[in-house]
């Protein structure tokens, strides 16, 4: 039992910190990431699946995060521009928070004296629900059984104006990236979420959701024909909740096999709050196959909670589907002249 109540509250804490999703595999959510990431991929379209499952080793209902993208490239008038659509939905375990966002996505990119530049934004609506009927609160301990009980007839004390948000939500995103030599292609993103701060309360003191800003950069570097290496770095704040997640993933294209399969890769990051609050350790593995990529990870805890939650943590699935190019290819066909 205080086990159970010491994981509530801890958690109750970090929900009231943190105010948007994370996915530990953020290099292949894009347009969770940065709206400027909208169209950046090479075919007719994309879709991206994102899947997360947290403290469910010790919890009895578990933290889970969904995410579906779907983006593509547009021609008009000669200029490509891109267009996409977001949706997460997210439950918050012991809180029974509920959000629910969508957000419509433009982008467009140019580039200039070898840089690659991109921007994006994002419009739509979040939504935010909680049942206070599967909550506990203060006013709901029973002295007798030493344990919460919503059915001692007294209510739980608590004055909701409304138990369900709709606000509307604006983010933008800017993007970087140029090829510098041979084996070396750095790429730099900046993006800014709830731009517009739009008010939220359940108890009708309504307060301001903070802009969140996100930094991330790449280093896609070369080592030879058959292998990529990647450190990578994400930082992230909002309010007083930060989020740095610094790490490396390795890329190795594969030989003819049975399975098709056209690429590895493997990886490994550690998240911290910048200088305080370690986190986890995280171990991540995938391949390509054609047009299909598949990322698998684990999140160890290696926080103050790694006591009672034996190290477990978070377990997430990726899946990204980029259509081929329809645009036919221009070959150069050598003939002789008379």
């Amino acid at each position: 039992m205080v086990k159970k109540l010491f994981i509530a509250f801890f958690l109750a804490a970090l929900v009231s910190k943190a105010q948007d999703i994370h996915f530990t595999q953020w290099m292949f959510s894009p347009l969770n990431l940065n709206p400027s990431e909208t169209g950046r991929f090479d075919g007719d379209y994309r879709v991206v699946g994102n899947y997360r499952s947290q403290w469910g080793a010790v919890m009895d209902r578990k933290y889970e995060t969904l995410g579906i993208g779907y983006d593509r490239v547009f021609s008009i008038n000669g200029k490509k521009i891109s267009a996409g659509l977001q949706f997460y939905n997210d439950n918050s375990g012991l809180s029974t928070l509920t959000k629910n966002n969508l957000m419509f996505s433009a982008g467009f990119k140019k580039q200039v004296k070898g840089n690659n530049f991109s921007l994006g934004a994002q419009v739509g609506m979040l939504h935010k629900g909680i049942d206070p009927n599967k909550n506990t609160f203060p006013s709901e301990w029973d002295d007798n059984s030493g344990e919460f009980n919503n059915q001692l007839g007294i209510g739980n004390m608590e004055n909701f104006v409304n138990t369900n948000q709709y606000l509307f939500d604006f983010n933008l995103g800017f993007g970087w990236s140029r090829q510098l030599n041979e084996k070396l292609s750095p790429e730099v993103g900046v993006a800014f979420f709830h731009l517009n701060t739009p008010e939220e309360s359940f108890l009708g003191n309504p307060g301001n959701l903070e802009i969140r800003q996100v930094y991330n950069t790449r280093l896609n570097y070369q080592l030879s024909s058959k292998y990529v290496l990647s450190p990578n770095l994400l930082y992230s704040f909002q309010n007083e909740a930060q989020d740095m997640v610094l790490g490396v993933i390795g890329k190795m294209k594969t030989g003819v096999n049975k399975a098709k399969i056209d690429e590895i890769f493997g990886g490994v990051n550690f998240r911290n709050g910048f200088d305080r609050n370690y986190d986890a350790t995280n171990i991540l593995v995938g391949a390509r196959r054609q047009e299909w990529q598949l990322g698998v990870s684990y999140d160890i805890n290696i926080s103050n909670l790694s006591s009672v939650t034996h190290y477990r943590g978070a377990f997430e699935l990726s899946v990204i589907y980029i259509a081929q190019s329809s645009k036919p290819k221009i070959y150069n066909v050598p003939c002789d002249r008379y």
